[in-house]
């Protein structure tokens, strides 16, 4: 089972803790997820969207989550994700949330979202440009990380000259 916490900003769905149990009654095969399907938190402020596309059968997400079929003839789904995660996205479903304590957005929030359906070509590029800065952020976290370990261990070396 995919919870909210296995999906980072990024949308990317981690599979290394999946939540894995024995359902009590029968799970009617359409409540499996499919290779493609766009899930979407429909609860909280996080505007993050994944594209289902891991090698595990039979898995499932909890009722936090809106799935999204998209026709593969007119929009890729990890446009139509990437699109989702965007300032625009984030800003159209900012002014839609209701409640107080936990915040939500109904269906009707998502459909009302004008997504710009440019060629299926123009929105591969989109997508691996996507991609691109997303692994520029993580190198860049990286090398951050590094810098600050062989500063503190310059420094130690300095603290500590034996």
């Amino acid at each position: 089972m995919i919870r909210i916490s296995d999906i980072d900003d990024d949308g990317v769905i981690s599979s290394e803790d999946l939540l894995q149990f024995e359902p009590g009654d029968p799970v009617k095969p359409d409540h499996f997820l499919r290779p493609g399907d766009i899930l979407f938190p429909n609860r909280g402020l996080r505007t993050t969207a994944a594209v289902f596309e891991l090698p595990e059968p039979n898995v499932i997400v909890g009722a936090q989550f809106f799935i999204l079929r998209v026709n593969p003839k007119t929009v890729l789904p990890a446009y139509a994700a990437w699109f989702l995660r965007t300032d625009s996205a984030a800003a159209h479903f900012g002014e839609r949330r209701k409640g107080t304590l936990v915040q939500t957005l109904q269906r009707k929030d998502i459909e009302e979202l004008a997504i710009p359906l440019p060629p299926l070509p123009k929105q591969s590029t989109i997508v691996a440009l996507d991609a691109l800065a997303r692994e520029e952020r993580r190198l860049s976290t990286e090398l951050l990380r590094l810098r600050s370990t062989s500063l503190q261990h310059r420094l130690l070396c300095a603290a500590n000259p034996s």
